[in-house]
């Protein structure tokens, strides 16, 4: 019976861990998705997407309604919410570059999007 109870306790355990492991992996975010060419800095250094551009150079990138401007690894998500308020579940994407490993500030500001959803009553 004791191990019974000890085995139940480590699977608890572990469990737990898991669960605490995972969760803060991933997080849930809201801004709009625009092209980089199109990202317009204010006085107050706080970014927006302009709406009435229609570059189409440019990598796809968050602009978080914080006003913080974050790359996205997976781009091919983000085609059809190009100039959409959106809601998303990331996390950091942990893709090293090819020169050097990027640092921490690089890798907060940088997204793998693995839930992305149009948010039409968000944002302003």
């Amino acid at each position: 019976m004791r191990r019974i109870a000890w085995m139940f306790l480590v699977v608890l355990g572990c469990a737990g861990l898991m669960h605490a492991q995972s969760s803060t992996n991933s997080m849930s975010l809201s801004g709009t998705v625009c092209r980089s060419t199109c990202v317009v800095a204010t006085s107050a250094e706080v970014s927006t997407c302009d709406p009435l551009c229609t570059e189409k150079d440019g990598e796809a990138v968050l602009v978080d309604d914080q006003g913080n401007v974050r790359k996205i690894a997976n781009q091919d998500i983000c085609t059809s919410h190009m100039g959409k308020h959106v809601k998303a579940t990331a996390m950091h994407s942990e893709t090293p570059s090819a020169t050097a490993a990027p640092s921490e500030k690089q890798r907060e500001d940088s997204l793998r999007i693995m839930e992305l959803h149009d948010d039409p009553g968000g944002g302003e």
